[in-house]
Formats: structure tokens, sequence, C-alpha cells
């Protein structure tokens, strides 16, 4: 409460005749450096909403082609088979690819501990 009196002083004393009180420029130059602050977190804060509501839009996007993609690979006979064998090729690919990376870890752990 002393340091508002003090501000509210200041400032109508610094309207009056430019008051040289150096506890008072501290005070100031820390509010003038708070008020920048809140400047930026409400930035932040509004850059994130937006692109918070972007990747909502985008992401209802992506499931109305997920839809439209099974519509399409119902229509036509085919497509599901050769779907199928892309899904069971790339899992495949990732069993491999996990045990490699497992063999280099057990690997690099004998190589430390051994």
């Amino acid at each position: 409460r002393r340091e508002a009196r003090e501000l509210f002083r200041g400032a109508s004393s610094a309207v009056g005749g430019g008051g040289n009180d150096p506890g008072m420029e501290q005070l100031m130059r820390e509010r003038n450096a708070i008020d920048n602050s809140m400047k930026s977190a409400n930035s932040v804060l509004n850059q994130a909403a937006s692109v918070r509501s972007e990747l909502r839009t985008q992401g209802a996007s992506l499931r109305g082609v997920t839809g439209t993609m099974a519509a399409i690979a119902g229509n036509i006979p085919g497509l599901n088979g050769l779907i199928d064998k892309i899904r069971k090729k790339r899992q495949q690919d990732d069993k491999v690819v996990t045990g490699v990376v497992a063999a280099c870890i057990l690997f690099t752990l004998w190589y430390l501990f051994g």
C-alpha cells in the first residue's frame, strides 16, 4: 500500500515537475517490465489458441479423408487386397527394424559392460 501511494504521489509529482526519486523510477521500470511480460504472455496464449483451432480443423479434415478412402476401398474389389498386402509388408518391415535396433542396443550394452 505504501508503495502504491508513493507510486501515485510520484506520478503526480512527475506530471508537475519530474521527480528524481530513484526508488520510484525502479518501481516504474518494474511495472513496465511486468506489463511487457503480460503482453508477451497474452500474445503467446492467443497464438497457441489459434494453432489449437487449426489443428482441430485439420484433424476433422483428415478424419473425413479416411472415411472417404474407406468408402472407395470398399467399392473397388481388388483394392482391399492390395491395402492388406501393403499393411502386412509394413508390419514385416517394422519387425525387422525393431530387431535391428534391439540388436544394436544389446551389442552396445555388451560392449560397455562386458
